[in-house]
């Protein structure tokens, strides 16, 4: 073979070569993001409608029926699913496997656009988003005082420490949710508005107005330039009760003339508590093509750097950080492949025998596993529990062509010394026997291993969810595949040239070998017994067969194992109707017994 040649009799350029890519590989190895699972874009796209007040016959009339009519026209729709409750509609549309997911969202907000003049008027604009794994939390903490009020501690994650969290690198957003929200009242006073010629749309028109921050043009004075703002926003009650609305000759009618503002909090809709107390929680999003383990590291240390300079009170907690689990599991999976490797050279070992063999086997797994992390980096994949399952499964795999090589270079070696060539062993003849040992394996090699690839390309074949989950570990695993292929005819025959150089004419046994012959001829007589009742053992294994095939018909089977991250999860349905209020009285006392 032309491959094995050139590397067998030009070593140096091979190995510059088999240098290049290792660096190569080790750089993309530390570009590598590591996240847990796959960076997969379900086929799903989400609306969510609120309108205040309103009751789920309401919301089904007004909101779900002209909805799913125009979203049902949307080409690629598997099926919809969607809810209505008290104040909140939510619309799940399922697209096919095959559908691009950004040309149906693009859909989905034309269809929306066409319905919205259906829709009622006082509800709150539609919120239309694609499902994206990558979108949930990477970390999760809590607020908590035992001075400040749920008002103050809410403000006070809203305006200055969700900014600090906002400025960490590969940061996207963050999701604030319970305390109490800030909430400036108007109670306007009927008979005063009358008495004036006040109307409720023209105090809105005012206090808008007023309430507004704006650029205001530049000022040159000099060599130097200023930029002005008009301050207009409201900074205390006291400003907006002493709104002028109106003026009646000389006289001036404020605001709180003909309405009462108070501060007050909005209404309480959702609660959270952390080990009992009223808490604030805070959740942090990272962009698409960041590093999980790198933002959340880069979050935990940010929140370590502020604790100094909290509010007295101010208690930062850590719920949870994705950082920990994808660690966890690569660290996990890391380990099941380092175990793997360290078994597969001590087989070979305990069979080969020879020290030199199993050097180069050594050598060709890191090579393999280097070159494919380059793959990797190229096809833009992550390290996660399914590229790494992928090393995994592969390194049994990516040895076996090298052993075929070895193996048939070494028994070459062995009938030429058998028959006292020892001429061939010099530096020439013996490059001449590793390339014709190689060439004589070469086709089978390749055909083992373009069957293998049939075999495992053929899932991304497969429709739906599947193919989208596992195509990272198929192409880790055909990468590997493919990549020890190149090494065996390659850089193996090149190393075997290399430890095989000097003549060793010893034929003494081991005792393995010696175990290793008589076990061979024990399993020579019992094949000559098996061949001799053929219709015996075909009938029992016949038989051991459909015994399986039955045995597995009665195993139960799931899309993905269970897996246990240590958290146990509680979810508590009330009937329907239950108030807030009676909802959080039982989740109370479940809190208090669990605790």
């Amino acid at each position: 073979m032309k491959i094995t040649q050139y590397a067998v009799n030009r070593r140096l350029a091979a190995n510059t070569i088999a240098v290049a890519f290792i660096v190569l590989g080790l750089f993309a190895l530390w570009q590598l993001p590591v996240d847990f699972m796959p960076d997969i874009t379900y086929p799903m796209i989400k609306v969510h409608i609120w309108w205040r007040g309103a009751t789920p016959e309401e919301i089904d009339k007004n909101i779900a029926d002209p909805v799913e009519r125009q979203m049902a026209t949307v080409d690629g729709l598997d099926y919809l699913e969607s809810s209505s409750i008290e104040g909140m509609y939510t619309l799940q549309a399922n697209f096919q496997y095959d559908i691009d997911v950004d040309v149906a969202y693009q859909d989905a907000l034309a269809a929306m656009a066409r319905v919205a003049r259906e829709l009622p008027k006082d509800m709150d604009p539609a919120v239309i988003i694609k499902a994206d794994p990558s979108q949930l939390p990477i970390v999760q903490m809590t607020v908590t005082s035992d001075v400040w009020d749920l008002v103050k501690i809410r403000t006070w994650t809203d305006e200055w420490l969700q900014d600090q969290l906002l400025a960490v690198p590969g940061v996207a957003g963050t999701e604030i949710v319970g305390g109490l929200k800030r909430e400036i009242r108007i109670h306007l006073d009927e008979e005063a508005l009358e008495k004036h010629g006040l109307t409720l749309a023209g105090i809105t028109k005012r206090l808008q107005e007023e309430n507004v921050e704006q650029f205001g043009g530049r000022v040159t004075s000099g060599n130097k330039e200023f930029i002005a703002r008009t301050i207009g926003e409201y900074h205390s009650l006291e400003e907006i009760r002493s709104l002028v609305v109106a003026s009646q000759g000389s006289a001036k009618v404020l605001l709180r003339d003909i309405a009462e503002v108070v501060d007050a909090n909005e209404d309480v809709r959702v609660i959270t508590r952390l080990d009992g107390h009223p808490a604030v929680k805070l959740s942090v999003l990272k962009q698409a093509d960041a590093n999980t383990v790198e933002v959340a590291q880069a979050v935990s240390d940010r929140i370590k750097e502020l604790e100094p300079v909290l509010p007295t009170g101010i208690k930062l907690g850590m719920v949870e950080n994705q950082a920990d689990y994808v660690m966890a599991a690569i660290n996990g999976v890391s380990s099941a492949a380092l175990e793997a490797a360290i078994l597969v050279i001590l087989i070979v070992w305990l069979f080969v025998g020879s020290w030199r063999q199993v050097l180069v086997l050594v050598i060709a797994i890191p090579l393999t596993l280097v070159l494919n992390f380059g793959l990797m980096k190229l096809a833009g994949f992550s390290l996660n529990i399914f590229s790494l399952g992928g090393l995994v499964i592969a390194i049994g795999v990516l040895l076996s062509n090298s052993i075929v090589v070895i193996e048939n270079i070494t028994r070459w070696r062995q009938e030429n010394l058998a028959r006292g060539e020892h001429d061939m062993m010099k530096f020439e003849p013996m490059n001449r026997l590793v390339v014709d040992a190689t060439t004589e394996v070469g086709m089978a090699v390749l055909a083992a291993t373009l069957s293998f690839l049939a075999l495992f390309i053929s899932f991304l074949l497969v429709p739906g969810l599947v193919s989208l989950l596992f195509r990272e570990l198929i192409l880790v695993v055909a990468g590997i595949v493919v990549i020890s292929l190149i090494v065996a005819i390659s850089i193996t025959p090149m190393l075997m040239s290399i430890v095989f150089g000097r003549v060793d004419s010893s034929t003494k046994l081991s005792r393995f070998d010696l175990f290793f012959k008589r076990m061979t001829e024990t399993y020579v007589q019992i094949l000559e017994k098996v061949i001799r009742l053929r219709w015996a053992v075909v009938s029992v294994f016949t038989f051991v067969l459909v015994a399986a095939v039955v045995l597995m018909g009665l195993l139960g089977s799931e899309f993905l194992p269970q897996m246990d991250d240590g958290r146990i999860m509680v979810k508590v349905k009330l009937p329907t109707g239950a108030s807030l209020a009676e909802t959080d009285r039982v989740l109370a006392e479940i809190e208090k017994r669990i605790g």
